[in-house]
């Protein structure tokens, strides 16, 4: 007879043995099961494992975590179509504050018959990058009395101490800091390997070092960035001196294992003269040009400024108002609202269209307009329109007598696992293909014409009509539309507020022509008031959309109606 004890105790021991931790997440439940190498991997005790995500995110390194959170979205998304495997790579923090590289393997399911989804995963100790730290670390070393490179997390550390002292004797207006990243260092460790990574940082410390000589010091601040620490220099010097360093980057190459290679870098740089800084905020400066002078192109030198720190902070805003979405996801409060279109000639609602509203920790429901930037800055936007994808195919499929359509952003509608997703619900369901319509705006089908051509016939062929939104405001021209094969066109609401213009009349009118002639519907999205509905039934637009006709709401008057006859 089968012994389930015995088979979980070996189980754990091989686990432990491998320096391995596997895991069950009931992602409904909110609730993870552990075994293996707690201590070892997670570093702490078995007694103080996670038994939510809200503890489970406290493990994991703060810059690592968003990465995290939307790769296992992702995947929790996506199994509701089919089983999705996944490989993540991030860093957990252990009870001294140390960080351990670990590699995440899983795979996501949703069953059908229960409606749950679980996560079994497999986490394990990077072994590889650890060793090459300490490889790297050993290659480092000291260097010279003024030049000193540590592992990253003491190199931090050692930084911000002399940045103190540093602050603390300064009474003559001295002092910068540059901060000094390799540039695409993860393609080169790809491409060569990490030996050959761990040497050419290694050339990179001699060259800085040689190039600064006495006049800094140097630390090891992260895996590929330097922090190089001008004390007694005046910041007048430092744009000369980290235009300097950049060029003998750009003119040199460095021979590593029988390759020559350029290696070019990037520096950002942040003077303290007369400012009262922590050393905490001047290295965060430093970061930040960083970050710009590599946004910026990389191979340049960047000085901080005021208003780069109000970029970062409207970014910071971004992160923070995309993690709240997340959390709202994860938790459940992300929904749909729904906004009739109705016809111009019978004033009936002749579909839905499908709109994204989150709902907060204290109930007051958001528009898109509160978080659409964050989304699409996060990379959120797949996620997003797959979800309402989803909802939308479930509604249609629970009530026969209605038409849904839905936003779909550039990267989801070119994305072959949403069109395969949207193909595998709807393939035996036509009836409930011709009720869905999918919108797309001009920047979408202008990006790669062909491919929006191969997406829009493939859902087509299904039984899926497709629109186009916000016409009028891109570079769509009237000619193109054809090409396109289109279903239905959407007027921009910015034609339709001022239909008293002249040219906006002739617009919306010649769009009617070309439209009847080409068998496309029209709609005219923005209108607010009766006038404006009367103005476009007269020019003969089939559809009207807007305020003048509801306002979005979360109720579905379809569920009401249904539960009212039985």
């Amino acid at each position: 007879m089968f012994d389930s004890t015995v088979w979980l105790q070996h189980l754990s021991s091989s686990l432990r043995a491998n320096r391995q931790v596997a895991y069950l997440y009931h992602v409904e439940d909110d609730k993870f099961e552990f075994l293996g190498d707690i201590l070892g991997v997670l570093g702490i005790a078995e007694d103080d494992i996670p038994k939510n995500k809200d503890e489970f995110k406290k493990l994991i390194l703060g810059e690592d975590l968003v990465s995290r959170q939307i790769e296992m979205s992702d995947a929790i998304q996506k199994s509701k179509s089919q089983e999705k495997n996944f490989t993540m790579r991030y860093r957990m923090v252990r009870m001294d504050g140390s960080d351990v590289p670990v590699i995440e393997t899983g795979i996501a399911r949703y069953d059908t018959k229960t409606m749950k989804t679980t996560v079994q995963s497999l986490l394990a100790v990077d072994v590889e990058t650890i060793q090459s730290r300490k490889r790297l670390a050993r290659k480092m070393g000291f260097r010279n009395a003024v030049t000193t490179v540590f592992s990253s997390s003491e190199g931090r550390r050692n930084l911000l101490e002399s940045l103190e002292s540093s602050i603390e004797l300064q009474d003559n207006g001295k002092g910068f800091l540059l901060l000094a990243g390799l540039d695409r260092i993860s393609l080169v460790n790809e491409i060569y390997g990490s030996s050959f990574t761990d040497e050419l940082i290694n050339e990179v410390d001699k060259t800085i070092s040689k190039v600064i000589g006495s006049k800094a010091k140097m630390y090891r601040v992260s895996g590929d960035i330097f922090g190089i620490l001008f004390e007694d220099s005046d910041p007048g010097e430092m744009h000369a001196i980290a235009q300097n360093i950049l060029s003998i980057f750009y003119n040199q190459t460095f021979d590593v294992q029988g390759r020559s290679i350029h290696q070019v870098i990037s520096i950002g740089g942040v003077r303290y003269k007369g400012q009262e800084l922590t050393p905490a905020s001047i290295l965060s400066r430093a970061e930040l040009a960083l970050m710009d002078a590599k946004n910026r192109g990389r191979g340049c030198f960047i000085e901080y400024s005021e208003k780069l720190g109000e970029q970062v902070q409207n970014f910071k805003e971004i992160l923070s108002t995309g993690d709240s979405f997340l959390r709202g996801f994860k938790d459940g409060r992300v929904k749909m609202a729904f906004q009739g279109i109705v016809s111009s000639r019978t004033n009936d609602v002749t579909f839905h269209e499908c709109l994204i509203r989150l709902i907060d920790e204290n109930g007051e429901v958001h528009s898109a307009g509160r978080f659409i930037e964050a989304i699409e800055k996060m990379g959120l936007t797949r996620l997003v329109d797959t979800f309402a994808t989803r909802e939308a195919i479930r509604e249609l499929k629970s009530y026969p007598e209605i038409s849904l359509s839905v936003n779909v952003s550039n990267n989801t509608f070119t994305d072959p696992d949403w069109l395969k997703g949207v193909t595998a619900e709807l393939r035996d369901f036509p009836d409930v293909a011709r009720r869905l319509i999918v919108e797309i705006t001009e920047s979408v089908a202008m990006s790669d014409v062909n491919q929006t051509l191969r997406v829009v016939r493939a859902l087509q062929d299904i039984g899926c009509r497709i629109a186009l939104d916000d016409f009028g405001v891109g570079q769509t021209a009237f000619s193109q539309l054809k090409d396109l094969s289109l279903d239905i066109v959407k007027i921009d609401k910015s034609f339709v507020r001022e239909m008293a213009k002249e040219e906006n009349k002739l617009f919306i009118r010649t769009l009617h022509s070309l439209a009847s002639a080409m068998q496309l519907e029209t709609v005219g999205e923005g209108a607010e008031t009766i006038e404006e509905s009367e103005a476009l039934a007269r020019d003969g637009i089939d559809h009207i959309q807007g305020f003048v006709h509801g306002m979005p709401t979360m109720d579905r008057p379809w569920a009401d109606a249904k539960l009212t006859k039985q």
